[in-house]
């Protein structure tokens, strides 16, 4: 066994097969189909969670009794709306149960039901392949093919891959790993290009051929020690389509271009001696069934501009947004913004954890003090010092602190989301969220945001006035700006 394999052994174990890694589903590369799903997941998760669907969809004439007729419909329709989005987050948030000839199936459960916690969250299954293949065709001849390290899925449905490079052989992720997935993605833009020869309009071809790359979620490169991390690659498309017809371009001299957002992943042990802590650490912010989820339901929204309309109800002038434009663009995270939510979330929930315990921060502020052999009597200064502050004593508090053009807003409402969704030993744990801004054309963004962030405008209001504030504390609404 190779040095090289051996990493991927490793990576294996840690994905599917340690009792404490992710829990994926290990499965063989001859599994998935050429249109980027494993069929045997869907039909499992849709026969056991739809199976009253399921069973009335094979009664019907065109299908009669034929499953795998049927399974291969489903995954047609499931295609092309996943091509038609804007990602696969997108589609799987807008698209948790789907209708299909009349029949309601369910594609995906989410976690933290108020009646059933995370039951139904378990019975997703989420996937890991090694090597898969994928090739496009195109009036029977093959076009493009790529062969990804790692390819992950939930309930059969793609999710996107990571290369994987081995110091060993020095390689690293930073610059053989995003070489690697940059190539790949130009190259099928280069043949897209020769191929659809200006009589893609409504770019059907393009959103099939490049599916792999711009519907994923995200792609990522490791080596073990280093993670980078690319978004939505579609972003350079058209400028890459253009200078490949133009000759203005090559792949070499464009990749560049696309390196400037192929960023490194944060993570918390950053001076880990032992890379596969640091290795570990970067898998569980982007691959654990949670943080999926959260890419799923947070993380990935379209961005629309809105005009405001008045309009006079009863007597009283009211106001509205609308779209002013319905041309939407995917908005997802940088990886320090996903880094800086994330370690929110995991400090809330230390709050949360250590509620009844009063001396709990002080106590791991004397323990990581004594763990950097600090003298005692700076220990007992710097302890007594902490301790002489009312903040966090009865009222537990963070201080969040951002450049400018960091993206705050964004990370308000990321934040907020979660916090709205957040549950404790069974109950909400916020009843309100209050999102207060010192200047009007700022309230009036963080509400467009809201809009955005794919959440029901039942759930949250800008409140413009002490009548429409007081009226906001009193009902439904979770979150007001």
């Amino acid at each position: 066994m190779t040095e090289l394999e051996l990493q991927s052994e490793y990576v294996m174990d840690f994905f599917c097969r340690r009792a404490d890694g992710l829990g994926f589903r290990e499965i063989k590369n001859n599994a998935v189909s050429p249109d980027l799903f494993i069929p045997a997941n869907l039909y499992e998760f849709l026969k056991e969670n739809s199976r009253k669907a399921w069973n009335n969809l094979l009664k019907k004439s065109e299908y009669n009794g034929d499953e795998q007729k049927l399974l291969r419909a489903i995954m047609d329709m499931i295609r092309e709306k996943i091509e038609a989005s804007a990602n696969v987050a997108i589609f799987l948030n807008k698209n948790r149960t789907i209708t299909f000839e009349g029949e309601t199936l369910q594609l995906i459960y989410v976690s933290g039901s108020e009646l059933r916690g995370d039951a139904d969250f378990n019975k997703n299954i989420f996937a890991a392949v090694e090597e898969m293949s994928y090739s496009f065709h195109h009036d029977a001849k093959k076009i493009f093919a790529f062969r990804p390290d790692l390819s992950f899925f939930v309930n059969g449905i793609f999710l996107g891959y990571a290369e994987l490079k081995s110091n060993f052989t020095n390689q690293t992720a930073k610059t053989n790993g995003r070489n690697k997935i940059i190539t790949d993605y130009l190259e099928a833009v280069w043949e897209y290009t020769k191929i659809a020869n200006g009589n893609d309009v409504s770019q059907t071809l393009r959103r099939r051929m490049l599916r792999p790359f711009e519907k994923s979620i995200h792609l990522v490169t490791t080596d073990i020690t280093d993670t980078y991390i690319l978004r939505d690659p579609g972003q350079f498309f058209d400028e890459a389509k253009r200078g490949f017809q133009d000759n203005t371009i090559s792949i070499s001299s464009f990749r560049p271009v696309v390196e400037k957002v192929f960023k490194p992943l944060p993570i918390k042990q950053v001076e880990a001696t032992d890379p596969r802590v640091r290795f570990e650490e970067a898998m569980r912010s982007l691959y654990s069934k949670k943080m999926i989820e959260k890419e799923i339901l947070y993380y990935n929204f379209m961005a629309y501009t809105y005009k405001t309309v008045t309009s006079v109800v009863n007597g009283h002038k009211v106001q509205k947004k609308e779209y002013k434009d319905k041309t939407g663009r995917l908005i997802c995270p940088r990886p320090k913004q996903k880094f800086g939510c994330d370690r929110i979330m995991e400090r809330v929930q230390e709050f949360l954890d250590h509620e009844n315990e009063p001396l709990y921060f002080i106590n791991r502020l004397r323990a990581e003090l004594q763990a950097l052999n600090a003298p005692q009597d700076l220990i007992d200064r710097v302890v007594a010092e902490r301790d002489s502050y009312c903040n966090n004593k009865y009222v537990y508090s963070l201080l969040l602190q951002y450049a400018a053009g960091f993206g705050k807003s964004n990370i308000i409402g990321w934040t907020a989301l979660q916090l709205k969704d957040l549950r404790y030993n069974g109950e909400w744990v916020y009843n309100k969220i209050l999102l207060v801004v010192d200047r009007l054309q700022l309230r009036d963004q963080l509400d467009s945001m809201m809009l955005n962030m794919n959440i029901d405008k039942a759930m949250f209001v800008e409140a413009t006035d002490q009548d429409t504030f007081v009226k906001a504390l009193s009902d439904k609404r979770r979150i007001i700006v």
